[in-house]
């Protein structure tokens, strides 16, 4: 690996997507050192960092049987890392305007009641999602969750592009539907285009 970049080995790949321990083992021993590092730089931590790290080679390995349809997998594990790297700084700066906002205090003996707080608010977007009809939760899962661009999402669906956009629009306006019967302010609602 030279200049930080990771490698493309598809005969590693293919052993991996057969579901080979060994090999993992190998992929995981090759990327994590510069996956910890860019983690760490986005963040700002070693532990979110190793957390985040951890949580990319789970994905790898859960979607391990897909990874001899990616064309350039080194690019895909390190986008993998990269997006949740990215996403943990956002809900960590949604978090900090939605406690901000809602007049919470940041005191010590306030911050449980903080993390509370914000945790329901996920578990609400997440019940949320799981009450969206099919197509419209597997494309906000597939954004959100994969990190996958719109056209990304319409090659993965075989959907058009607009199709795909329109999706995610309706599936947006449901989510903040569902938030605002529960009675979260708009500004909340508003925040959720960025949140998971």
């Amino acid at each position: 690996m030279n200049d930080g970049q990771l490698i493309d080995a598809p005969e590693l790949y293919r052993r991996i997507a057969a579901g080979d321990e060994a090999a993992f083992s190998q992929l995981v021993e090759l990327y994590a050192p510069r996956l910890q590092a860019m983690a760490a730089r986005i963040t700002g931590s070693v532990a979110v960092a190793d957390d985040l790290v951890q949580d990319t080679f789970l994905k790898v390995w859960l979607s391990r049987d897909q990874l001899s349809d990616v064309a350039q997998p080194a690019a895909w594990i390190k986008k993998i890392c990269f997006y949740r790297a990215v996403n943990h700084v956002r809900r960590q700066s949604i978090h900090d305007k939605v406690i901000d906002a809602v007049g919470l205090q940041k005191e010590s003996t306030g911050k449980t009641a903080d993390i509370v707080e914000f945790r329901q608010l996920l578990a609400m977007v997440n019940a949320a999602v799981q009450q969206l009809p099919e197509k419209q939760r597997q494309v906000y899962r597939l954004s959100r969750e994969q990190a996958l661009s719109i056209s990304e999402i319409a090659g993965h669906m075989d959907l058009a592009v607009s199709t795909v956009k329109n999706l995610m629009v309706m599936a947006l306006r449901n989510i903040r539907t569902s938030l605002k019967k529960s009675g979260y302010p708009l500004f909340v609602l508003l925040l959720l285009d960025f949140l998971y």
